[in-house]
């Protein structure tokens, strides 16, 4: 996909605790990140950047705007366990916002 869509940054969310301080996540999540730094620059050359954000209270703000957008609608607002893969694709796009 990267190379397809002429892609520069891949961005990884960073799972930090709501005070800011690593969990064990966290050190999971960078491992992952430099594993795919190393794939992306084996296939990609130096042009791409694996790049972490953090992803603290994305996931409410993704729930807060599916929520307005469904009281908008006149929808009932729905559950987090019934958005499902929509949460998260939601939470991401806010990331890269």
């Amino acid at each position: 996909i990267i190379l397809p869509e002429r892609a520069t940054n891949i961005v990884v969310g960073l799972p930090l605790h709501k005070n800011g301080t690593e969990s064990e996540q966290s050190d999971i999540t960078r491992m992952f990140a430099r594993a795919l730094l190393w794939e992306v620059r084996c296939a990609c050359g130096k042009g791409v950047s694996v790049d972490m954000w953090d992803e603290r209270y994305t996931s409410k703000e993704a729930v807060a705007r599916i929520s307005a957008e469904a009281m908008a609608r006149g929808d009932s607002i729905p559950s987090k366990s019934d958005l499902g893969g929509e949460l998260d694709a939601d939470a991401a796009c806010i990331i890269l916002e």
